[in-house]
């Protein structure tokens, strides 16, 4: 048996599977570019679901006339030692934009227009630190100033399109956009993106990240009174149906065995979601006939290697945090006042925190209830305290 790699692999159609729906949907949206007809998409999905996967697969794939650029606000806040801000964004947006038209090797036909380009959109009072470059041509340091800096940027794209003949627009993928809820001002970032997507033919912007079907971070940037004000086409990466799984495990892991209620009970575990199905996939034995009770034992022995996502997403939490989550499976579903009576907090903090859970994937709101979104972590966190006593720290 060969394991199944449970992050991105740099072999995508050595270990990417189906998906030809969702491919073909979003490739018809992507190539409206070539009519001067951009769409803006926001696209989620359970965390593990594939979304990155998917849409690394359809960057390969893009026509040549399409730009593709691709940047993880995760990675970025993750790798920033102050405060994620406005301007690191747009700086690393800027970075990812350059290396996207070296990739495509357009720097030495179109070197003079690019630099005529940079000229004219006016580039004055920002420094751009460690970008001394685009193509080559030098970048001058100067003082710090967002508008012009917003100005650039946001500009760039659609200039670059206008003034390349062969090239009909610019795709921006920004993945886990929800850690911009890290900035101060964001709504101020997404009427900026707005602002300049509603009067560019040519580019498109994709927001895509792992956060909680209740997020209140959906209705900001989408909503009636959000920037995109529901113009943002909303596309869901469901999880594979049990069909899609049966056909998954025929074309790529046809070494293990079933018996037909033990792979109702494998389905039900990982509810078809890619990442579940893989890690569950790596521990098991191609010699075993899988039961029912064969899949629940091997799921419980080897639990910390089936979730390795929740564990990492887990020890990242706070004190406070994992005591919110730790109310909600002992309790299942309690109101807002409810929770916050079993903590020790304010309710500024206590905001804050639900806040977090929420934008991580972690919590679920309905019917004015808090519940946890995720059945596996929440089994696995009632599994250590039976087991242990205690929740794991």
């Amino acid at each position: 048996m060969n394991s199944k790699p449970l992050f991105l692999h740099d072999d995508l159609d050595e270990y990417f599977y189906n998906r030809k729906n969702d491919i073909k949907k979003l490739k018809y949206q992507i190539n409206s570019l070539n009519y001067s007809l951009p769409q803006q998409i926001l696209l989620t999905g359970y965390r593990g679901v594939g979304k990155t996967y998917l849409l690394k697969k359809i960057m390969t794939e893009i026509e040549s006339n399409i730009i593709c650029t691709y940047i993880d606000i995760a990675q970025i806040y993750a790798q920033e030692e102050n405060e994620l801000t406005k301007e690191t964004a747009l700086i690393e947006l800027l970075k990812e934009m350059n290396k996207s038209i070296q990739a495509n090797n357009y720097k030495n036909k179109y070197k003079a227009k690019i630099t005529e380009l940079i000229d004219n959109l006016k580039l004055k009072k920002y420094d751009f630190h460690d970008i001394t470059e685009i193509l080559n041509i030098p970048i001058p340091k100067t003082e710090t100033n967002y508008r012009k800096l917003s100005q650039f940027v946001m500009e760039f794209p659609q200039k670059i399109v206008d003034e390349i003949d062969e090239i009909n627009g610019f795709v921006i993928i920004i993945d886990e956009f929800q850690m911009l809820k890290k900035i101060n001002d964001l709504e101020k970032l997404f009427w900026l993106i707005r602002s300049y997507s509603q009067t560019q033919h040519n580019v498109s912007y994709i927001f895509t990240g792992s956060i909680s079907r209740s997020s209140e971070i959906l209705n900001e940037i989408n909503g009636e009174s959000g920037p995109f004000g529901g113009r943002l086409q909303q596309i869901t990466i469901n999880p594979f149906t049990k069909e899609e799984t049966k056909s998954y495990f025929k074309d790529k892991m046809s070494e293990i065995n079933f018996t037909e209620d033990g792979f109702e009970r494998f389905y039900k575990c990982t509810r078809g979601i890619p990442l579940y199905i893989n890690s569950f996939y790596n521990v098991m034995d191609s010699n075993q006939l899988y039961t029912p009770e064969i899949v629940k034992e091997t799921f419980f022995t080897n639990m910390e290697q089936i979730l390795i996502m929740w564990i990492k997403v887990w020890s990242s939490l706070n004190d406070n945090e994992k005591n919110i989550v730790k109310q909600l499976v002992d309790e299942d579903s309690l109101t807002w006042s409810e929770l916050l009576e079993k903590t020790s907090i304010s309710r500024g903090t206590f905001n804050k925190y639900l806040t977090n859970l929420k934008y991580k994937g972690i919590l679920n709101y309905t019917k004015k209830k808090y519940s946890i979104e995720d059945e596996m972590l929440k089994t696995w966190l009632k599994h250590e305290k039976e087991v242990y006593g205690i929740y794991p720290l």
